[in-house]
């Protein structure tokens, strides 16, 4: 039973905490909230504003050990349809509503479900703030931004095969493009990775000469 419970632990911290690699880039990337308003009453815990080890939300599907409230999905114009003639989905899907969890440009980026230290389900860390200007994506209405749960049509829009191989160095384990979506859908993780700011703006690959767009786009 020990061991057991030693091998759950494991599993959980690594879920949790993913590589090295991963922690350092995040530790010295805007992500790290404790280095701003809300970096009071963390524990020194970078990874506490979006996950945590017990008292999840369990209304996230898309991300693990989600440790923030949910945006209603019913607050966002989404892009609609494309010229190309896909739709998107009436709200976004979990995996980019994580993202938009603070990148809406209205909920608190110290709101928790769980802070850190002995007090479960505390609410909040430290100083209250939002983001602003681009990082506010929209302030709910993504009809301005590169459409997100939308159908991913090889064809349509120039988009190339989904087992096109990826090109550079910033994908992680991945090795095609139909890797970087989520059920078949372009979301925001599919161009963004949030551990990783080796690329500018937490961005899959380089986008100097429009590299990034050229990987599934076939112009």
């Amino acid at each position: 039973m020990r061991n057991m419970k030693r091998v759950l632990s494991t599993a959980s911290i690594a879920l949790l905490l993913g590589s090295t690699a991963a922690m350092a880039g995040i530790a010295e990337s805007k992500h790290n909230l404790s280095t701003g308003n809300a970096g009071a009453d963390d524990n020194g815990r970078i990874c506490v504003y979006c996950h945590t080890p017990h008292a999840a939300n369990t209304a996230m599907t898309g991300a693990p050990l989600w440790n923030k409230p949910l945006p209603t999905t019913a607050a966002f114009a989404m892009y609609g349809q494309t010229i190309a003639g896909t739709q998107t989905a009436d709200a976004p899907s979990m995996v980019s509503l994580a993202c938009l969890s603070c990148h809406d440009g209205s909920s608190a980026l110290n709101a928790v479900i769980n802070a850190p230290g002995t007090g479960a389900g505390n609410g909040a860390i430290g100083n209250a703030g939002t983001m602003s200007g681009i990082a506010a994506i929209g302030a709910d209405d993504l009809t301005n931004d590169h459409p997100i749960s939308i159908d991913y049509i090889p064809g349509r829009a120039s988009l190339v095969p989904v087992d096109t191989p990826l090109t550079g160095d910033g994908w992680g384990a991945y090795t095609t493009v139909g890797q970087l979506l989520r059920n078949g859908k372009v979301e925001c993780g599919s161009c963004h990775d949030p551990h990783e700011k080796q690329h500018g703006t937490f961005l899959r690959n380089s986008n100097v000469g429009s590299k990034l767009c050229l990987t599934c786009h076939n112009k």
